[in-house]
């Protein structure tokens, strides 16, 4: 039975690693659920359903708190350290905000050079600019406004 209860609490701890510390899916999740589900189904077919659900229970009830404080301990020590960024850009060290003269763009008009499906880019105030619809789409050559800017993200809409 320490068997079953020590293979879904392991399981349970690789499902937390890939929803917390591993990006994508599947590298712990997937082998942790898996875990979970065959702790499960030996405990049913050895001791019978409801020694199965107690047991897989309290083992959730248990392990559960359990992980979560370990998680927190392990983002204080230095193998913790190298899976988490400690750094910031400022500007100080050179990051610079997107370019203040797109917020300038707001209100102008222009013309559609490429399709916009929603993404594109058009010919505003005689430059060039990366830009994207609300969702619909603009045929080449169509006059458009910038209805917002948001970043470096430069939003528009047709004019026809």
């Amino acid at each position: 039975m320490w068997f079953l209860i020590f293979l879904i609490s392991f399981g349970i701890l690789l499902v937390f690693i890939e929803l917390l510390i591993l990006p994508g899916f599947g590298a712990a999740g997937i082998p942790g659920a898996l875990l979970v589900l065959i702790g499960f189904g030996v405990a049913w077919s050895q001791f019978g359903w409801q020694t199965a659900l107690t047991s897989t229970g309290i083992t959730l009830v248990l392990v559960i708190p359990l992980a979560i404080i370990g998680l927190s301990v392990l983002r204080r020590t230095s193998v913790g350290k190298a899976f988490i960024l400690s750094t910031a850009q400022n500007k100080e060290e050179g990051f610079h905000a997107p370019p203040s003269e797109l917020a300038s763009l707001v209100g102008k008009s222009g013309k559609a050079l490429t399709p916009l499906r929603p993404a594109g880019a058009a010919l505003i105030s005689g430059h060039r600019v990366d830009i994207v619809t609300q969702g619909e789409f603009v045929a080449p050559e169509t006059d458009i406004e910038v209805i917002f800017v948001e970043g470096s993200r430069v939003v528009v809409r047709s004019l026809q």
